[in-house]
């Protein structure tokens, strides 16, 4: 018990490495200014702005559009130069985006700094991918990576909790500050990164010569299928996380007798559970296999967790909110280990010299999902009605076990021979 308790101790308390300590740093800074756009950045556009909301809508839907295909160009650079250098220049693209934003006023620039906006950003995610696959201790790849996840869920967390107070004050001059500081935490970020030493490039110009002598083509993860295929059953899982954010604050507030502010009180508890719980609830993922398992495990808790936001339409206020609640708290553990299992299978099936392009071709995947899921979890959840929920739980739960079963395929395609099978040869 004493041993499981230090171990546990030990994880939260973070990575004794100073490098990986600075890469906690940086991802804590950035991702509060993250949370505070993703809460009140749309807002922002219609009521600061002046942008009506299907233009804000149209706008940063397509100007995100911008940002397919630009991970995997970028991460292949970061393979390539080094991985901090290009997500310091990266996180700087972004921050001149974030600034461009007070110059806003119609559609047209909104859609070329959500472009630009979108490249930094898809950058950023193959970079820094590129580079906690360089800071990762052999054998401690997925302790670092759940710590970041935990990390990443604080600073939204915080963003959130900023976003809530210039909601309520609802001036020109607090959207203002929201973006000034969004765009700070960009710059603060990079800063903090320029601290790191340069890390040598995992795939250098003899790399690519002898590539060309094997005739092995430059770009491996667009030819790696099993990776491709893993991209494809995760992005599909992934719809898991508009859910909450989309469909439930629109069933509470149409469908159930819960009182409107529930619509808002669930963000702010899932996203505080999932970062409470991010570390200790994913400790037990020490390899592929583990991620896998908890992977797939996931699935069936989204199941018990949509039916009891389902069943919530209907009854009286208070059991309507008490149903809401545990969905949430078991809704938040399932995304824990649904994100902490792909985020180590998206690491472990990749070739480790080529990490940068491996997380871009992932990134690609999950914004396709991100673009359809309004569509898609909107139609389901709310216009289906009950058993949209159900449908969407039994998608999402096949889609775990299929990324399941491509890692055991891989595990048994990349098995290590033994000295018993060379000797029965």
């Amino acid at each position: 018990m004493s041993t499981s308790m230090a171990k546990l101790r030990a994880a939260v308390s973070g990575p004794e490495d100073p490098n990986q300590r600075l890469m906690a740093m940086s991802t804590i800074v950035n991702t509060i200014g993250m949370g505070m756009f993703l809460s009140a950045g749309t807002i922002f556009l219609i009521r600061s702005a002046g942008l009506s909301p299907t233009a804000a809508g149209v706008g940063l839907t397509v100007g995100s559009l911008a940002g397919f295909g630009a991970g995997v160009l970028i991460g292949d650079l970061a393979d390539r130069k080094g991985s901090k250098r290009v997500l310091i220049a990266s996180m700087l693209f972004e921050a001149a985006a974030s600034i461009s934003l007070l110059l806003v006023h119609s559609l047209w620039p909104l859609l070329l700094v959500a472009a630009a906006a979108a490249v930094g950003r898809a950058g950023s995610l193959s970079a820094r991918g590129a580079m906690i696959g360089v800071l990762a201790e052999e054998g401690k790849g997925a302790q670092l990576r759940t710590y970041l996840r935990a990390v990443t869920n604080v600073g939204i967390a915080i963003g959130t909790l900023g976003a809530a107070a210039v909601l309520a004050i609802d001036t020109r001059a607090a959207y203002v500050t929201m973006i000034v500081i969004d765009t700070c935490t960009f710059l603060l970020a990079a800063a903090i990164l320029t601290r790191m030493p340069d890390f040598a490039p995992t795939r250098t110009a003899g790399d690519e010569e002898k590539a060309d002598v094997k005739k092995e083509p430059r770009w491996l993860a667009l030819r790696d299928r099993t990776y491709l295929s893993l991209t494809a059953a995760s992005s599909v899982a992934s719809l898991q996380y508009f859910v909450l954010v989309q469909a439930v604050p629109v069933w509470i507030v149409l469908r159930t007798n819960a009182p409107r502010w529930m619509a808002a009180i669930v963000l702010f508890l899932g996203a505080i559970i999932v970062a409470a719980t991010q570390v200790p609830a994913t400790r037990s993922i020490t390899d592929p296999r583990s991620a896998a398992r908890l992977l797939a495990l996931s699935g069936p808790l989204f199941l018990v967790a949509w039916i009891l936001v389902a069943v919530s339409a209907g009854p009286s206020a208070w059991i309507a909110v008490a149903l809401l609640l545990v969905g949430i708290v078991v809704h938040s553990l399932a995304e824990v280990w649904q994100a902490a299992g792909t985020f180590e299978l998206s690491f472990a099936l990749a070739k480790p010299e080529a990490q940068g392009q491996y997380q871009g071709v992932m990134g690609l995947g999950h914004g396709l999902s991100e673009a359809v899921a309004p569509i898609v979890v909107i139609a389901m959840c709310i216009n289906w009605g009950k058993p949209g929920w159900i449908v969407l739980a039994v998608i999402v739960t096949v889609a775990g076990f299929i990324c399941a079963a491509i890692e055991r395929g891989w595990s048994r395609a990349n098995a290590p021979v033994t000295t018993e099978a060379l000797a029965g040869e």
